[in-house]
């Protein structure tokens, strides 16, 4: 796990540079003429079931035009190169609608370097036909840019501190349980030790040593262990992420630090767990507490964590410095800790108000929390800051991904819930010969279909854009509540009264504007009324005025820089409704883009972030689950002897099997408690800090206890194979 986190950066590193070696944009104010080295290239990107493939229409125009990363050469006109995930997804049965809309030979696979990721699907697709001076078409004589970096906004900073403190300190407690397995028996060692002449120094230097030893061993093991599974690293893919294998390459600072790490802390653990125990040559006395634990030192570790949290970042560019880092990662670690602080506190008060009655298992599992109550919550510390850390995140997730406006409110102008408008699109480069509505009106699920076209105009000094929409009189009554209507007029769309988005549109007759974002003027015609807009109003521009004109108002030139646009209202009880829809325009043309607007689309990057934590407290739970299983497998190794004796008086194996189950159902029930407590409270603090209201999703929340609950009842199943071992009558002899 820690080298894995050491080859984050590199990871990053990878990944970035492939997404720059990729870039198909060209941002600079030089024209790049047609040559020998140029091709032309758009956008045909598409989503199947969910998944996002990353498709280009390209046309090389020479012999030497350049070849996206991971493309050898480009296949003839009407084939195809795709990824090797996409390849797969298409020869897996039941996609036959993918395939219907990716129908066209596939030529070869695109290597590693065009792609993100061992799971990402992308395709390039070879044309002959493309027209230059089509809006969404571009031409590039190279792929490939450099970006400076920019600083994350302040709320994926948060998210991120929070993430590697709530990711890499279960590591460290799964290590702080892991040294002391085996305790009583090195300290029975060390008894011997003592007989046969060993001073105290000595005893403490020779733990030392076994611990140092077992430790670089461990670490060598890991190494073997990460080395090994590096090679299958192209074949994991954990909440949609993936990476190459030689993305997991640890930093060499980063690795010494790991190691140095461990060693320091498993030596400092080994050192104060000794504090209690009194090896003496003819036994070992271990300290045990007639007093209860104190609780306000335990209380006060989370609270000063929130005092710090709350205190450390006063304005959003806090986050950016290091005091302020420094103290939200203090802050943070205070609330984790005081975890596992709380918890030993409150196993004994459990342990004392309950203790002495009950049914036999009940007293036999209180008895062994009273005599191992440190034995026991340690494995539980492991996953009690697991859930708390995911409980934070899971809160801070929630708010951040919470839009303070909902853009997609329509009011009761919108479409039901029972049906939806899609947009489906093709800048045909003004030549329109084709009519698309009435094939897209006949695909399953489509209840009606609206052609009309798009124009994006903007002000000359480079304003807000906005919208025009181009159709005859028949479509634009299918589009808003015409009073009457004849060729040459143009009519104002008032936005919805429940909208709380500003309009930032201005509109009035005679007014210039620019076509696109570099063609040519534009006067706005006469317009005759300002008029109320229907269900099948297009949705993404319902926020804002949006002016109607037909043909003759709106010019031939206009009509020709417009976009051709398909407006769709279908059912959404219908399966797969959305995909027939991409595949039907799909077959119409591949340049055909279809945005279904009432779906929100969320933060790109919050997205990527969210995926990684999600991704790692997956795995942070897998360590810690085999963390409590070793544990679990260790106290019953340990009190063997006392569990055959039982057996031998009589008591049934099912009533120690239960004993054993609510040994650890009990500290796990605290942990959770305590877990979901200081979690939420953690979550809400750094929402606040990010400047979001504070929202709880209680399903989540419910759902990661149950992980927790589900891990710790696994874990005792799989120990009482174990039990059943220890409660022969061979377990009676001892030397």
């Amino acid at each position: 796990m820690l080298l894995f986190a050491a080859s984050v950066p590199t990871v990053r590193h990878h990944r970035d540079q492939r997404i720059h070696h990729r870039i198909d944009v060209d941002l600079s104010d030089r024209a790049i003429t047609r040559s020998d080295h140029t091709v032309l290239i758009r956008d045909i990107d598409t989503v199947f079931r969910g998944e996002k493939i990353r498709g280009r229409m390209v046309q090389p125009e020479g012999p030497a035009a350049p070849l996206p990363p991971g493309v050898q050469r480009y296949p003839r006109p009407g084939e195809m190169v795709v990824s090797p995930a996409l390849h797969k997804l298409l020869a897996a049965p039941g996609n036959g609608l993918l395939r219907e809309r990716l129908a066209h030979p596939v030529a070869g696979e695109i290597g590693d370097a065009g792609l993100l990721d061992p799971g990402e699907h992308v395709f390039y697709l070879v044309a002959n036909h493309m027209a230059p001076d089509a809006g969404q078409t571009r031409r590039l004589d190279h792929f490939g840019k450099a970006y400076a970096k920019k600083p994350l906004p302040p709320e994926l900073v948060l998210l991120c501190i929070a993430g590697i403190v709530v990711l890499l300190f279960p590591v460290g407690a799964f290590i702080a349980t892991a040294v002391r397995f085996g305790g009583e028996r090195r300290d029975r060692r060390l008894a011997a030790l003592r007989l046969v002449g060993a001073n105290r120094g000595m005893t403490a230097t020779i733990a030392a040593g076994e611990v140092a030893l077992s430790t670089l061993a461990g670490i060598a093991l890991g190494a073997i262990l990460f080395m090994t599974g590096r090679q299958f690293a192209g074949t994991v893919e954990i909440q949609g992420l993936g990476v190459f294998t030689e993305d997991l390459t640890p930093q060499p600072l980063l690795a010494a630090l790991v190691v140095v790490a461990v060693l320091t802390l498993s030596l400092g653990i080994t050192q104060l767990s000794m504090h209690k125990v009194a090896v003496e040559p003819l036994g070992v006395v271990r300290k045990s507490g007639s007093t209860s634990r104190r609780l306000w030192w335990r209380i006060a570790l989370p609270l000063l964590g929130l005092i710090l949290l709350r205190i450390s970042v006063r304005s959003p560019a806090d986050l950016h410095g290091t005091s302020g880092v420094v103290l939200v990662l203090i802050g943070i670690l205070s609330l984790l800790v005081g975890v596992t602080a709380v918890l030993p506190w409150a196993v004994e008060r459990l342990t004392r108000l309950f203790g002495g009655f009950g049914p036999l298992s009940w007293q036999l599992a209180l008895r062994g929390l009273q005599l191992n109550g440190d034995s026991a919550t340690r494995p539980v510390n492991g996953i009690a800051v697991a859930v708390a850390g995911a409980v934070a995140l899971q809160t801070l997730l929630t708010g951040l991904s919470q839009n303070p406006v909902d853009s997609t409110a329509r009011g009761a102008h919108g479409p039901s819930a029972s049906t939806r408008v899609a947009i489906a699109r093709l800048d045909d480069g003004g030549t329109r010969g084709t009519q698309y509505a009435p094939v897209l009106a006949t695909t399953p699920g489509v209840q009606r279909a609206i052609e009309f076209a798009e124009l994006s105009v903007s002000p000359l000094n480079g304003g807000f854009p906005q919208t025009v929409l181009i159709a005859d009189c028949a479509h634009l009554r299918l589009l808003a509540q015409l009073p009457s209507c004849s060729d040459g007029d143009a009519f104002l769309t008032a936005p919805p009264a429940t909208d709380t988005m500003p309009d930032m549109t201005t509109w009035s007759t005679g007014m210039k504007l620019r076509m696109d974002m570099y063609g040519p003027h534009w006067t706005v015609p006469h317009i005759t009324a300002t008029v109320r807009a229907t269900p099948a109003y297009p949705a993404e521009v319902s926020s804002e005025r949006t002016l109607l004109a037909t043909p003759r108002a709106a010019g031939h030139t206009a009509v020709a820089h417009a976009v051709s646009t398909v407006g769709l209202t279908y059912a959404t009880g219908f399966k797969d409704v959305q995909d027939h829809i991409r595949t039907a325009a799909a077959r119409l043309d591949p340049a055909f883009s279809v945005d279904f607007p009432a779906k929100s689309q969320g933060d790109p990057a919050l997205d990527g972030v969210r995926r990684a934590l999600l991704a790692g407290v997956t795995a942070v739970l897998v360590l810690i689950a085999a963390s409590m299983l070793l544990g679990a497998i260790e106290q019953v190794r340990e009190r063997a002897r006392v569990l055959s004796v039982l057996v031998a008086f009589g008591t049934p194996r099912r009533t120690l099997a239960t004993s054993v189950l609510l040994q650890s159902v009990l500290p796990v029930g605290l942990g959770l408690l305590v877990a979901e407590s200081i979690g939420t409270a953690l979550g809400s603090t750094l929402l606040e800090l990010a400047g979001r209201p504070v929202t709880h999703s209680w399903s989540t929340l419910l759902a990661i206890a149950g992980i927790g609950a589900a891990v710790s009842l696994g874990v005792t199943l799989l120990t009482l194979p174990a039990l059943w071992r220890s409660t022969r009558p061979q377990g009676l002899r001892h030397e």
